[in-house]
């Protein structure tokens, strides 16, 4: 799994600022990959909205407003990322969760 981080802010023609992730800083983690959730609303349009959750290691760097690649389709992080220490000897289970969500749509 690649997290990507740090994105180059630019001006689009209208002078908008956007955020250009293809120069963004990609870091390869080993990583545990679950799906949690797919739902589907037909209001305005067919939209799919698909959640991922990830548990990297602890010292993994990763904050509410990154990017994550799995399986070649990018994910945005969604919500805080929780880092869950054990104490005694279920320290070795210490480990980063964050949640991955894709709208599609």
């Amino acid at each position: 799994m690649t997290i990507l981080t740090r994105p180059e802010a630019t001006r689009d023609r209208q002078n908008n600022r956007v955020v250009d992730w293809s120069d963004a800083e990609r870091t390869t983690y080993r990583a545990r990959v679950q799906f949690l959730s797919s739902t589907e609303t037909e209001q305005q349009g067919d939209q799919v909205i698909t959640d991922l959750e990830v548990f990297l290691p602890p010292e993994a760097v990763v904050t509410a407003v990154d990017q994550a690649e799995v399986d070649g389709v990018t994910y945005r992080v969604h919500g805080k990322p929780q880092v869950q220490r054990g104490a005694g000897p279920i320290a070795q289970l210490d480990h980063m969760r964050i949640v991955l969500r894709e709208v599609t749509g």
